[in-house]
């Protein structure tokens, strides 16, 4: 009878947006109870069975399509269990609730930083991925907790690859990704060409909505260098030859790599070099366009940059050329303030001996009239 049933369900599944909001609700809740134990989703079960028992077989049931998700890019992955997975992620990321291991590392950052989505949300309808897309940008803050880093890190990673899986970016840029790169959106590998063809046709892009997220991209690729695949697999020998030790995540391999840039003595790949170089000319529009709100978000950009160590060098001579023009006004200020302060004092005194001499002729001047 389930197995009757499961093509129904599928096909109601992929046809959310033209169903009753009854339904469509029935739908979000079933959807729901899967993603806590998948073994209850028939079509999943179905298709990835091969899969499961040559990857999964010591993984418990609710634990099944984290397994699958992770072991999706292996060279042995069935096409078609692969093409469930993914379809199975573009659903959890239209909604935290769908991903169980999301909602619980970040129990206590989505409140804290995404209250105000939440406020608006309603039950049972999906909130279009806006809570993982706030989530993202607090990654590129560095400010999420450590539980909640890893599971974001994840998903950047995943919609790094695959444009389909970031909702917002499907929801406003589904005409400029039509118009300026159809044939990397035609393809049937996707390995995060759509995503480099709207950060090369940033300028082009007419619609704001879609021109933000490419711009939060942009934002979050700084924070991790794996956030970028185009960038990382230019520069996967540069990291390894001169940023070996250095851990990823927060910037600290971008950081690296623009330091090597910066460093005359260092040679880098050409594709490397001129990927970096792409990087440094879309940031700085990006920062022209989208410049930061108030001083704590100016102050986590800079934290942030790849060029932090050149910001801050300049910040600190700005601060001590300054200090020395202050310190060098103030001895001139006393100085002149000295001698003005002498110079009221000699006219004071000044003016008390004319005083005193005109005194005698003002008291000699009757007698004379009397005389």
């Amino acid at each position: 009878m389930e197995n009757h049933k499961t093509p129904v369900i599928e096909c109601l599944k992929e046809s959310k947006r033209q169903l009753t909001q009854r339904c469509h609700q029935r739908i979000f809740k079933l959807q729901e109870v899967e993603m806590v134990d998948p073994e209850l989703d028939y079509q999943l079960m179905r298709v990835c069975k091969h899969m499961i028992r040559r990857f999964c077989t010591e993984s418990e049931g609710k634990n099944m399509l984290q397994c699958l998700k992770q072991n999706k890019n292996s060279e042995l992955m069935d096409p078609k269990c692969k093409q469930m997975i993914t379809k199975r992620q573009i659903t959890q990321n239209t909604d935290y609730r769908l991903n169980p291991v999301l909602r619980k590392a970040c129990k206590a950052d989505i409140p804290k930083f995404c209250q105000s989505i939440l406020n608006k949300a309603t039950a049972d309808t999906e909130l279009e991925g806006q809570v993982i897309s706030c989530l993202k940008l607090k990654y590129a803050d560095q400010r999420l907790s450590p539980d909640c880093e890893d599971q974001i890190r994840v998903i950047l990673q995943e919609s790094a690859l695959d444009y389909r899986l970031d909702p917002q970016l499907q929801i406003h840029c589904t005409q400029e990704i039509s118009r300026l790169c159809p044939e990397e959106a035609a393809a049937q590998e996707q390995t995060g060409q759509v995503e480099e063809c709207l950060k090369v046709n940033l300028l082009k892009i007419k619609q704001e909505g879609c021109k933000k997220e490419v711009l939060n991209m942009l934002k979050e690729s700084k924070a991790d260098i794996f956030v970028d695949p185009v960038l990382h697999t230019a520069c996967a020998l540069d990291i390894k030859h001169h940023c070996a030790a250095i851990p990823p995540g927060k910037g600290r391999q971008m950081s690296c790599l623009m330091e090597a840039l910066q460093d005359k003595r260092v040679r880098l790949q050409p594709e490397c070099k001129k990927r970096l170089q792409d990087r440094i000319d879309m940031w700085s529009y990006a920062a022209k366009v989208a410049p930061a709100e108030g001083f704590s978000d100016l102050a986590v950009q800079v934290m942030t940059s790849p060029s932090k160590n050149y910001i801050l060098t300049m910040i600190g001579a700005g601060v001590s050329l300054l200090f020395l023009m202050g310190l060098l006004c103030g001895r001139f200020t006393k100085r002149v303030t000295q001698e003005l302060k002498d110079r009221f004092v000699d006219k004071i005194s000044c003016s008390k001996s004319v005083c005193a001499e005109g005194d005698e002729p003002h008291t000699l001047a009757p007698n004379l009239h009397k005389k």
